[in-house]
């Protein structure tokens, strides 16, 4: 016997269904015909409606489509994964048949928040059958219990860490040997060594917006009084910035250390990297790399130039956004790469576009939907050239084939 879905809003039925039309007489939705319409008993629907029962996935369907609205409007907020799947009226088994995952694997992501590592791109499948953006995803997500329990475990853990990166004095980086490290390992099933290096490269960053508070502070002690002003909103612009930053923490590492890029995908973007504007011909990639990067991005980080495979502009800003960590976490390929992209022949963005690249490094940083930033009209005059999404996907999987020219698949 099917369970019943969890978090089912029974008020909010009955409310629906008194604000819908009854479609064989001319008054309001009444529980009988409610009932008559998606095949059960007057006393199961007044049951849904005051929470004595809860519906399973393909009833909580059935009941949205018959009162006119969307199924996650009858379910209690903030949605789990688990709550997107059943109001689109999906079994585990159903949506697991869907993804072409086995049951037990795609209950890891839904119970644990664990994506499959072996299967690219499962993130955007997901998003396509349960029709979601990738932030809503995102969100639904990190509310799963076992996501919230390691967050919540990071915060305690990391709360005196993070406090003594913003006291004055010589900085103290976390050690792989102190006890903070190794709960955290334990939390997150990674090697000490792994936590450590990614807690040092946040505490580094809140260390440097403590400086920079500090001299804000001194200058405007010693500043004349009509200056006094600009000083207190730039100290208050970096409080935000510093909240921000102590906010993000779980989930940099629940990105880093529980959902990373696979190995192979982030080495072939640094090479993409070195390689600069002109790319690497397909020849020098594998079939199987280009289109893992090709799905696991859905398309908007590589791009088709003439002379092969190589990163479209987000392609670049995600790189760079993201190479901090991923640098200490997977060694580079080749060589110690700059952090000036000019160097390659990439232009250089973060002087260009100022606190709108802050926001878009947050979203790159934190698994966010960048999307939102491209389409968006601040963002038109960075936006790529070439069409992202199935069209480019397209082009990458005719690329990957050795020889051809993966110009002529885009038209």
């Amino acid at each position: 016997m099917t369970r019943g879905v969890t978090g089912f809003n029974g008020a909010a039925l009955r409310a629906a269904r008194r604000a819908a039309p009854c479609p064989d007489h001319p008054h309001t939705l009444t529980a009988s015909c409610l009932a008559r319409q998606i095949g059960t008993s007057k006393a199961l629907v007044l049951s849904y409606e005051s929470g004595r029962s809860s519906p399973s996935p393909q009833r909580l369907a059935d009941l949205a489509r018959a009162v006119g609205v969307n199924a996650s409007e009858l379910q209690l907020n903030p949605l789990e994964l688990s709550d997107l799947r059943t109001s689109r009226g999906l079994t585990i088994s159903a949506l697991a048949d869907q993804l072409g995952l086995a049951v037990n694997t795609y209950r890891q992501i839904e119970t644990r928040g664990v994506l499959p590592r072996r299967r690219p791109g499962v993130f955007w499948d997901l998003t396509r059958v349960l029709d979601v953006s990738a932030t809503e995803l995102h969100w639904a997500i990190r509310q799963i219990p076992a996501v919230c329990q390691r967050r919540d475990r990071a915060d305690i853990l990391l709360k005196r860490v993070l406090d003594g990166a913003r006291s004055p004095g010589p900085f103290k980086p976390l050690q792989d040997t102190s006890e903070a490290a190794i709960e955290l390992a334990a939390v997150y099933g990674v090697a000490p060594s792994a936590v450590s290096k990614v807690v040092n490269l946040l505490l580094m960053s809140l260390r440097q917006l403590a400086l920079q508070h500090a001299q804000l502070m001194a200058s405007r002690d010693y500043a004349a009084h009509s200056k006094t002003q600009v000083y207190s909103e730039e100290l208050d612009r970096i409080a935000i910035r510093v909240k921000d930053e102590l906010a993000s923490v779980p989930d940099i590492l629940e990105r880093y250390l529980v959902n990373p890029m696979p190995q192979p995908c982030w080495h072939s973007l640094a090479k993409l990297y070195l390689a600069g504007p002109s790319g690497l011909h397909p020849s020098t990639m594998s079939k199987e790399i280009i289109t893992a990067l090709a799905k696991s991005f859905h398309g908007y980080l590589l791009d088709v130039p003439p002379s092969g495979i190589g990163l479209s502009t987000p392609g670049v800003l995600f790189f760079l956004d993201t190479l901090p960590y991923y640098r200490v976490i997977y060694a580079p390929p080749e060589r110690v790469i700059r952090p000036d992209p000019q160097f390659y022949g990439w232009p250089s963005f973060r002087a260009r576009f100022g606190l709108r690249r802050h926001r878009l490094r947050t979203a790159h940083v934190l698994g966010l939907d960048p999307h939102p930033h491209w389409d968006g009209g601040s963002w038109m005059t960075i936006r790529p050239t070439r069409p992202t999404g199935s069209a480019t996907r397209d082009a990458l999987n005719a690329a990957a084939l050795v020889g051809s020219n993966p110009d002529e698949s885009l038209f």
